[in-house]
């Protein structure tokens, strides 16, 4: 049998593109080795190793962490059914097939209860010398492939993860390839778009020296290389390493050396010699990557760049890995979009803002919705008034002033209403009993400009002076409605400006900001420490490893602007 020793993580490789491990346990050894060589031959890919008994299949299980178990339901001293639960503490879903013999097929639905993956009576393999090939190729196929689905969630939960924890581009990237690297790839970068329309380096993680041999910075890629052809296909690509291009590929003078043996040679030194950078494929060849796909990196008609990655093993399901570095860069250009947004609310300049409201239960949009789709509600004056009620004045267009009152009394919020239907369009005095935007808007320094309602929306035009209350304001407004969104920001002067200045605390999310200054303020840095993360955490009420998280993601943002200078 095969001398395989302990294989390393498979989740993404089919059957026929890498090795597949199975434990054959049966308490006949000369059935165990006749069928372990029968498997080997007919599926080339199949290495399989052999237990007699369920303490040596134990301990095989432990130490070789197969594929697949094929197990004999009968065995000297006990039941295939005593291995499989313990498999399934170890690997709740790891393939277990269980041969049955004669008169054994009524342990089917003890095996079944149990979650074994197939089992076949051991008389259907007569004759029959594919069937467990077979069953075995199909159970492991269909694991990877649910690991690998798994695995591209758990890509997308880390990255959404990322977002919400950091507001920098240059962090966000660097933390986006990371997850992608950690989930399986050997190596990934993202790129921003240049003024000559190719990508440069934003960050990258893995095997770097792909990109500093072919890329380096400050330079787009050479034409044909994936992340190159994804923007210039404004698509997602997906490339074999190794596999012919259509059409000659172009000559690089002095590119590649070549040894007696027709190989490829090596400097007097013993070093590889030094590749060209348009020769793109030889160096991904020896950085050991196999395939590679690349796809654009774009939000609301946005483009910032691309995303590509590589790795060193064949695919599962080449529709679907596109399909995923797809929605990676997706994700990736919503990331950039938000950062870009959240940096401009937090420039030091004075800011107008426009917030859009969807809420049923902001009164606004309940009266709205009580009045015709044509109706338009103008807000010129929010006056909160110290009883708790809210006095607004607004001008309604598409609703007859006979009619208007009797419908916006008819809102729950709503106290009192006058109408003046004099005025062109009718004037309305609304006064409502209940928390509106404006008065979270103004409790947090805003000064209210106008708020207009339309096609089921409030639109509130606001300008904030102190910039350092603008992430807490939006996290106020949503935590009060479900549906806010900030859609338009102007500042005195736009964001790479703000970024510019020096700001060490520019990169950082809100949260950030007030962790970093209420550990400084209450000693959480001095020696002996003033307080403890513990005390930082019971002071936010959150759990201690938040705080922590938080501190150490603000320092390193903070040590990245002071140290490297970059934006």
């Amino acid at each position: 049998m095969s001398e395989t020793g302990p294989p390393s993580e498979r989740d993404g490789a089919s059957v026929g593109g890498d090795d597949v491990l199975v434990l054959l346990v049966d308490d006949n050894e000369a059935w165990a080795r006749s069928t372990a060589q029968v498997l080997e031959h007919q599926r080339a890919a199949l290495s399989v190793r052999t237990a007699t008994d369920l303490s040596t299949a134990s301990a095989a299980f432990a130490e070789y962490d197969p594929d697949c178990v094929v197990c004999d339901y009968q065995l000297e001293a006990g039941t295939g059914l005593e291995l499989l639960e313990e498999v399934r503490d170890r690997s709740p879903d790891r393939p277990f097939v269980l041969i049955t013999g004669e008169g054994d097929e009524t342990v089917a639905s003890d095996a079944i209860s149990q979650e074994v993956t197939d089992y076949i009576p051991k008389r259907s393999l007569g004759g029959r010398d594919d069937l467990l090939a077979s069953r075995v190729e199909s159970a492991v196929d269909s694991y990877r492939t649910r690991r690998a689905l798994d695995r591209e969630r758990r890509t997308k939960d880390a990255m959404l993860d990322v977002l919400t924890a950091t507001t920098g581009e240059t962090e966000l990237s660097r933390q986006f390839c990371a997850q992608l690297v950690e989930r399986g790839y050997a190596c990934a970068w993202i790129g921003r778009v240049t003024d000559d329309g190719g990508p440069v380096p934003r960050a990258v993680a893995g095997r770097e020296a792909y990109l500093d041999a072919v890329v380096g910075p400050d330079r787009v890629p050479p034409p044909g290389e994936p992340a190159r052809r994804a923007l210039d296909a404004d698509g997602v690509v997906a490339t074999s390493i190794g596999e012919p291009r259509d059409g000659p590929a172009a000559a690089v003078p002095g590119d590649i050396a070549d040894g007696s043996d027709g190989q490829r040679g090596t400097t007097p030194g013993g070093m590889a010699p030094e590749r060209s950078a348009h020769d793109w494929e030889t160096v991904a060849a020896d950085c050991g990557f196999e395939r590679a796909v690349a796809g654009p990196v774009r939000s609301d008609g946005v483009q910032f760049g691309v995303l590509a990655v590589y790795a060193d093993d064949a695919v599962v399901d080449a529709d679907r890995e596109r399909s995923a570095v797809s929605e990676y860069a997706d994700t990736v250009g919503y990331a950039l979009r938000t950062a870009e947004q959240q940096r401009s609310l937090l420039s030091s300049h004075p800011v107008s803002l426009s917030v859009e409201v969807g809420d049923g239960a902001a009164p606004l949009v309940a009266v709205a919705e009580a009045l015709p789709a044509s109706a338009a509600v103008e807000v010129r004056s929010a006056l909160s008034r110290g009883d708790g009620t809210t006095l607004y004045v607004a001008a309604v267009e598409g609703v007859p002033a006979s009619t208007l009152e009797e419908r916006v009394t008819a809102v729950d919020a709503v106290e009192s209403v006058t109408v003046d239907a004099d005025a062109s369009p009718p004037r309305c005095e609304v006064v409502v009993a209940a928390r509106t935007p404006e008065e979270l808007l103004a409790s947090h320094g805003a000064r209210f400009e106008e708020t207009v309602v339309d096609d089921g929306a409030a639109t509130l035009s606001v300008r904030v002076s102190d910039d350092a209350k603008l992430a807490t304001l939006r996290e106020t407004l949503e935590t009060e409605y479900d549906d806010v969104t900030v859609s338009t920001v102007w500042t005195g002067r736009d964001a790479s400006a703000a970024g510019a200045a020096g700001d060490p605390l520019a990169d950082l999310t809100a949260r950030q900001r007030d962790v970093l200054r209420h550990a400084f303020a209450v000693g959480y840095f001095e020696r002996p420490r003033g307080a403890s993360a513990t005390d930082l955490a019971d002071h936010f009420d959150v759990a201690r490893a938040t705080v922590t998280q938080h501190l150490r993601t603000a320092q390193r943002k903070v040590f990245s602007r002071l140290l490297s200078g970059e934006d």
